[in-house]
Protein backbone atom coordinates (compact mmCIF):
# COMPACT_ATOMS: atom_id res chain seq x y z
CA UNK A 1 0.00 0.00 0.00
CA UNK A 2 1.53 3.67 -0.90
CA UNK A 3 2.57 5.69 2.13
CA UNK A 4 1.90 9.22 2.23
CA UNK A 5 5.63 10.09 1.33
CA UNK A 6 4.80 8.50 -2.16
CA UNK A 7 1.46 10.15 -2.48
CA UNK A 8 3.47 13.54 -2.19
CA UNK A 9 6.35 12.40 -4.55
CA UNK A 10 3.66 11.38 -6.96
CA UNK A 11 1.90 14.20 -6.52
CA UNK A 12 4.71 16.21 -7.12
CA UNK A 13 5.91 14.68 -9.87
CA UNK A 14 2.33 15.28 -11.83
CA UNK A 15 1.83 18.85 -10.42
CA UNK A 16 5.87 19.43 -12.28
CA UNK A 17 4.50 17.60 -15.46
CA UNK A 18 1.05 19.91 -15.39
CA UNK A 19 3.28 22.71 -15.58
CA UNK A 20 5.27 21.61 -18.32
CA UNK A 21 2.39 20.52 -20.71
CA UNK A 22 0.78 23.89 -19.98
CA UNK A 23 4.05 25.83 -20.80
CA UNK A 24 4.28 23.18 -24.04
CA UNK A 25 0.02 24.06 -25.08
CA UNK A 26 1.25 28.35 -24.99
CA UNK A 27 3.62 27.62 -27.17
CA UNK A 28 1.50 25.74 -29.38
CA UNK A 29 -1.20 28.25 -29.35
CA UNK A 30 1.10 31.08 -30.16
CA UNK A 31 2.60 29.04 -33.05
CA UNK A 32 -0.82 27.49 -33.55
CA UNK A 33 -2.24 31.09 -34.94
CA UNK A 34 0.26 32.12 -36.80
CA UNK A 35 0.40 28.65 -39.20
CA UNK A 36 -3.21 28.42 -39.32
CA UNK A 37 -3.26 32.73 -40.86
CA UNK A 38 -1.13 31.70 -43.28
CA UNK A 39 -2.93 28.55 -44.47
CA UNK A 40 -6.13 30.66 -44.57
CA UNK A 41 -4.36 33.19 -46.23
CA UNK A 42 -2.63 31.40 -49.14
CA UNK A 43 -5.88 29.29 -50.01
CA UNK A 44 -7.11 32.47 -52.33
CA UNK A 45 -4.17 32.39 -54.20
CA UNK A 46 -3.48 28.73 -54.81
CA UNK A 47 -7.00 28.87 -55.76
CA UNK A 48 -6.63 31.63 -58.26
CA UNK A 49 -3.15 30.21 -60.00
CA UNK A 50 -5.30 26.75 -60.58
CA UNK A 51 -8.22 29.06 -61.90
CA UNK A 52 -6.00 30.50 -64.73
CA UNK A 53 -4.45 27.35 -65.01
CA UNK A 54 -7.19 26.03 -66.01
CA UNK A 55 -8.64 28.58 -68.17
CA UNK A 56 -5.41 28.83 -70.15
CA UNK A 57 -5.18 25.32 -70.79
CA UNK A 58 -8.38 25.78 -72.59
CA UNK A 59 -6.99 28.03 -74.84
CA UNK A 60 -3.10 26.02 -76.03
CA UNK A 61 -4.60 24.56 -79.16
CA UNK A 62 -2.43 21.30 -79.45
CA UNK A 63 -0.04 22.09 -77.21
CA UNK A 64 0.96 19.85 -74.14
CA UNK A 65 3.27 19.85 -72.02
CA UNK A 66 5.39 16.84 -70.82
CA UNK A 67 3.80 17.24 -67.07
CA UNK A 68 0.39 16.68 -68.66
CA UNK A 69 0.80 13.41 -69.91
CA UNK A 70 -1.81 10.55 -69.16
CA UNK A 71 0.16 7.45 -68.26
CA UNK A 72 -1.12 4.11 -68.17
CA UNK A 73 1.67 2.83 -65.99
CA UNK A 74 2.09 1.61 -62.39
CA UNK A 75 4.95 3.44 -61.36
CA UNK A 76 3.15 5.14 -58.70
CA UNK A 77 5.31 8.04 -56.28
CA UNK A 78 3.98 9.78 -53.26
CA UNK A 79 5.16 12.57 -51.39
CA UNK A 80 4.09 12.56 -47.93
CA UNK A 81 4.03 15.43 -45.83
CA UNK A 82 4.08 14.95 -41.71
CA UNK A 83 5.45 16.47 -38.88
CA UNK A 84 8.61 17.38 -37.49
CA UNK A 85 8.26 15.73 -34.14
CA UNK A 86 5.56 14.27 -31.87
CA UNK A 87 3.07 15.15 -29.18
CA UNK A 88 0.18 15.80 -31.59
CA UNK A 89 -2.15 13.17 -30.93
CA UNK A 90 -2.82 10.58 -33.68
CA UNK A 91 -2.20 13.36 -36.73
CA UNK A 92 0.96 11.95 -38.04
CA UNK A 93 -0.75 8.13 -37.77
CA UNK A 94 -3.96 9.26 -39.60
CA UNK A 95 -1.95 10.55 -42.32
CA UNK A 96 0.07 7.41 -42.50
CA UNK A 97 -3.18 5.00 -42.74
CA UNK A 98 -3.56 6.55 -45.97
CA UNK A 99 -0.61 5.15 -47.47
CA UNK A 100 -1.80 2.07 -46.48
CA UNK A 101 -3.83 1.68 -49.66
CA UNK A 102 -0.56 1.88 -51.99
CA UNK A 103 1.45 -1.55 -52.85
CA UNK A 104 4.73 -1.40 -50.81
CA UNK A 105 7.11 -2.81 -53.10
CA UNK A 106 6.07 -1.10 -56.16
CA UNK A 107 5.39 2.49 -54.67
CA UNK A 108 8.31 5.33 -54.08
CA UNK A 109 8.10 8.10 -51.42
CA UNK A 110 9.52 11.40 -51.07
CA UNK A 111 9.32 12.84 -47.96
CA UNK A 112 8.42 16.36 -46.36
CA UNK A 113 9.14 16.15 -42.33
CA UNK A 114 11.08 13.75 -40.19
CA UNK A 115 7.96 11.78 -38.71
CA UNK A 116 7.40 10.75 -42.40
CA UNK A 117 10.69 9.86 -43.40
CA UNK A 118 10.61 7.38 -40.11
CA UNK A 119 7.57 5.77 -40.69
CA UNK A 120 8.90 4.93 -44.61
CA UNK A 121 12.34 3.67 -43.38
CA UNK A 122 10.27 1.63 -40.83
CA UNK A 123 7.89 0.14 -42.29
CA UNK A 124 10.15 -1.07 -44.83
CA UNK A 125 9.31 1.01 -47.88
CA UNK A 126 11.19 2.69 -50.95
CA UNK A 127 12.29 5.77 -49.91
CA UNK A 128 13.78 8.13 -52.48
CA UNK A 129 14.94 11.12 -50.50
CA UNK A 130 13.76 13.31 -47.30
CA UNK A 131 12.92 17.11 -47.26
CA UNK A 132 13.22 19.12 -44.25
CA UNK A 133 10.75 21.97 -44.07
CA UNK A 134 10.83 25.05 -41.56
CA UNK A 135 8.12 26.07 -39.44
CA UNK A 136 6.74 28.82 -41.61
CA UNK A 137 7.15 26.92 -44.83
CA UNK A 138 8.36 28.92 -47.58
CA UNK A 139 8.25 28.81 -51.57
CA UNK A 140 11.88 27.88 -51.79
CA UNK A 141 11.31 24.83 -49.62
CA UNK A 142 8.54 23.75 -51.91
CA UNK A 143 10.21 24.34 -55.39
CA UNK A 144 13.10 21.83 -54.41
CA UNK A 145 10.27 19.22 -53.75
CA UNK A 146 8.48 20.08 -56.59
CA UNK A 147 11.71 20.16 -59.37
CA UNK A 148 12.84 16.96 -57.70
CA UNK A 149 9.51 15.06 -58.47
CA UNK A 150 8.44 16.70 -61.74
CA UNK A 151 12.20 15.63 -63.01
CA UNK A 152 11.77 12.02 -62.35
CA UNK A 153 8.20 12.79 -64.20
CA UNK A 154 9.66 14.02 -67.22
CA UNK A 155 12.54 11.42 -67.30
CA UNK A 156 10.47 8.88 -66.88
CA UNK A 157 10.75 7.52 -63.80
CA UNK A 158 7.62 7.57 -62.42
CA UNK A 159 3.79 7.59 -64.40
CA UNK A 160 1.84 10.02 -61.44
CA UNK A 161 2.80 11.47 -58.51
CA UNK A 162 -0.02 11.76 -55.49
CA UNK A 163 0.33 14.09 -52.14
CA UNK A 164 -0.40 12.65 -48.94
CA UNK A 165 -1.26 15.15 -46.62
CA UNK A 166 -3.27 16.38 -43.48
CA UNK A 167 -5.79 19.21 -44.29
CA UNK A 168 -6.48 21.48 -41.54
CA UNK A 169 -9.84 22.19 -41.28
CA UNK A 170 -10.72 23.85 -38.00
CA UNK A 171 -8.56 23.82 -34.53
CA UNK A 172 -10.23 20.71 -33.09
CA UNK A 173 -10.49 19.02 -36.88
CA UNK A 174 -7.78 17.83 -39.61
CA UNK A 175 -8.40 15.87 -41.99
CA UNK A 176 -5.86 13.34 -43.83
CA UNK A 177 -6.20 13.74 -47.74
CA UNK A 178 -4.42 12.36 -51.16
CA UNK A 179 -3.90 14.94 -53.79
CA UNK A 180 -3.04 14.35 -57.68
CA UNK A 181 0.01 16.04 -58.02
CA UNK A 182 0.84 15.01 -61.45
CA UNK A 183 -0.05 14.40 -64.42
CA UNK A 184 -1.00 18.16 -64.07
CA UNK A 185 -3.22 20.37 -65.78
CA UNK A 186 -6.48 18.98 -64.05
CA UNK A 187 -9.43 21.07 -64.18
CA UNK A 188 -10.13 21.28 -60.49
CA UNK A 189 -10.25 23.77 -58.12
CA UNK A 190 -7.40 23.10 -55.32
CA UNK A 191 -8.67 20.84 -52.90
CA UNK A 192 -11.29 19.40 -55.31
CA UNK A 193 -11.11 15.79 -53.58
CA UNK A 194 -12.60 17.87 -50.23
CA UNK A 195 -16.27 16.56 -49.31
CA UNK A 196 -18.64 19.07 -50.56
CA UNK A 197 -18.95 20.95 -46.60
CA UNK A 198 -15.39 21.09 -46.60
CA UNK A 199 -14.01 22.59 -49.94
CA UNK A 200 -13.02 26.83 -49.64
CA UNK A 201 -14.73 29.20 -51.24
CA UNK A 202 -14.07 30.20 -54.75
CA UNK A 203 -13.12 33.44 -56.44
CA UNK A 204 -16.04 34.51 -57.98
CA UNK A 205 -14.76 37.44 -59.60
CA UNK A 206 -12.04 35.39 -61.34
CA UNK A 207 -14.37 32.65 -62.49
CA UNK A 208 -16.74 35.31 -63.67
CA UNK A 209 -14.11 37.15 -65.50
CA UNK A 210 -12.67 33.83 -67.02
CA UNK A 211 -15.98 33.24 -69.03
CA UNK A 212 -15.64 36.27 -70.77
CA UNK A 213 -12.66 35.09 -72.26
CA UNK A 214 -12.74 33.88 -75.73
CA UNK A 215 -8.76 33.94 -76.54
CA UNK A 216 -5.79 34.03 -74.95
CA UNK A 217 -3.02 35.50 -76.40
CA UNK A 218 0.83 34.36 -75.60
CA UNK A 219 3.75 35.97 -75.50
CA UNK A 220 6.37 34.97 -76.42
CA UNK A 221 5.05 31.82 -76.59
CA UNK A 222 3.01 29.23 -75.09
CA UNK A 223 5.74 27.02 -74.36
CA UNK A 224 7.49 29.59 -72.33
CA UNK A 225 4.76 31.26 -70.53
CA UNK A 226 2.50 28.06 -69.89
CA UNK A 227 5.49 25.98 -68.43
CA UNK A 228 6.17 29.12 -66.12
CA UNK A 229 2.57 29.16 -65.06
CA UNK A 230 2.43 25.24 -65.02
CA UNK A 231 5.44 24.86 -62.65
CA UNK A 232 4.49 28.35 -60.00
CA UNK A 233 1.07 26.11 -59.79
CA UNK A 234 2.79 23.11 -59.03
CA UNK A 235 5.21 24.82 -56.95
CA UNK A 236 2.22 26.66 -54.66
CA UNK A 237 -0.09 23.52 -54.90
CA UNK A 238 2.73 21.86 -52.66
CA UNK A 239 3.40 24.92 -50.47
CA UNK A 240 -0.19 25.52 -49.70
CA UNK A 241 -0.35 21.77 -48.50
CA UNK A 242 2.87 22.30 -46.46
CA UNK A 243 1.36 24.80 -44.88
CA UNK A 244 -1.81 23.05 -43.74
CA UNK A 245 -0.13 20.70 -41.92
CA UNK A 246 2.05 23.19 -39.96
CA UNK A 247 -1.43 24.79 -39.00
CA UNK A 248 -2.85 20.93 -38.57
CA UNK A 249 0.66 19.83 -36.46
CA UNK A 250 -0.06 23.07 -33.97
CA UNK A 251 -3.74 22.85 -33.76
CA UNK A 252 -2.93 18.79 -32.72
CA UNK A 253 -0.36 19.56 -30.49
CA UNK A 254 -2.47 22.47 -28.21
CA UNK A 255 -5.34 19.91 -27.79
CA UNK A 256 -3.15 17.29 -27.24
CA UNK A 257 -1.17 19.46 -24.32
CA UNK A 258 -4.13 20.75 -23.20
CA UNK A 259 -5.85 16.98 -22.59
CA UNK A 260 -2.80 16.02 -21.04
CA UNK A 261 -2.85 19.42 -18.49
CA UNK A 262 -6.48 18.49 -17.55
CA UNK A 263 -5.45 14.64 -16.94
CA UNK A 264 -2.61 15.63 -14.72
CA UNK A 265 -4.99 18.18 -12.68
CA UNK A 266 -7.71 15.36 -12.73
CA UNK A 267 -4.73 12.82 -11.19
CA UNK A 268 -3.57 15.39 -8.88
CA UNK A 269 -7.35 16.04 -7.37
CA UNK A 270 -7.64 12.23 -6.98
CA UNK A 271 -4.22 11.89 -5.51
CA UNK A 272 -4.49 14.58 -3.18
CA UNK A 273 -7.86 13.53 -1.68
CA UNK A 274 -6.42 10.10 -1.21
CA UNK A 275 -3.35 11.91 0.18
CA UNK A 276 -5.94 13.74 2.63
CA UNK A 277 -8.24 10.30 3.31
CA UNK A 278 -4.42 8.78 4.63
CA UNK A 279 -3.24 11.47 6.43
CA UNK A 280 -6.44 11.62 8.55
CA UNK A 281 -6.57 8.31 8.99
CA UNK A 282 -3.23 8.24 10.43
CA UNK A 283 -3.83 11.22 12.68
CA UNK A 284 -6.75 9.06 13.56
CA UNK A 285 -4.77 6.16 14.70
CA UNK A 286 -2.19 8.55 16.48
CA UNK A 287 -5.15 9.92 18.52
CA UNK A 288 -6.09 6.28 19.18
CA UNK A 289 -2.54 5.04 20.46
CA UNK A 290 -2.43 8.14 22.56
CA UNK A 291 -5.52 7.64 24.39
CA UNK A 292 -4.65 3.96 24.83
CA UNK A 293 -1.96 4.94 26.54
CA UNK A 294 -3.10 7.45 28.25
CA UNK A 295 -5.80 5.10 29.65
CA UNK A 296 -2.94 2.74 30.87
CA UNK A 297 -1.26 5.26 33.01
CA UNK A 298 -4.36 6.09 34.30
Amino acid sequence: MATLRDIRRRIKAIQSMAKITKAMQMVSISKMKRAQHAALLGIPYADMLNEILTQATQYVGEYRHGLMENRNGTRKLIILVGTDRGLCGSLNSNIFREVAKYDRDATLFVTIGAKAAQFVQKTGRLLIVDFNYSDQPKLSEARMVGRFVTQLFMDDEIDSADIVFSDYVSTFKQIPLTWRFLPAGQSQEFFDLMPEALKRTKIAEMQKGGNDIVEFEFEPAINTVYESLLLRSLDYQLLQIMREVRASEHSARMVSMKQATDNARDMNSALQLVHNNLRQASITKELLEIGSAAGMDG
